[in-house]
């Protein structure tokens, strides 16, 4: 199995650690969580990780939303875990083309598809890639 990295956003420390627990258990290497969209963009650009878990609404000055256009120009896949039930801001994170956007409660053998689809996608893509270089 291929060691990736995900890169989780949220404010609820309870449940990010909650998160992070399960996605180790499936396998998966979880950095340090990251609270607020300034963090995130900083992160997103120096770690490069495979998946970013993000909440759309964190603390700072950037939500989830504006801090996902920041980083969509690394092709990283996104999936929002959120609580907000405003049909105006799920339409805002539709705009940055996330894989997936999952309501809180978060049903985790969902959330455990969703994580394995866009890794593989990422992966079919980057072979993809290759093929019309090489």
């Amino acid at each position: 199995m291929v060691d990736f990295k995900i890169m989780v956003v949220e404010d609820n420390f309870i449940f990010a650690l909650d998160l992070q627990s399960k996605m180790e258990s499936w396998g998966y290497t979880v950095g340090p969580v990251i609270s607020s969209g300034e963090d995130a963009i900083a992160e997103s650009f120096q770690e490069k990780p495979d998946l970013i878990i993000m909440d759309i609404g964190i603390k700072g000055e950037l939500n989830g939303v504006e801090a996902a256009r920041k980083i969509m120009k690394l092709h990283i896949p996104l999936i929002y875990v959120t609580g907000q039930g405003d049909e105006a801001v799920i339409t805002e994170a539709a705009k940055t083309v996330p894989f997936a956007i999952l309501k809180k409660p978060v049903d985790y053998e969902v959330l455990q598809h969703k994580i394995r689809s866009a890794l593989e996608l990422k992966i079919r893509k980057e072979q993809d890639e290759g093929d019309l270089i090489g």
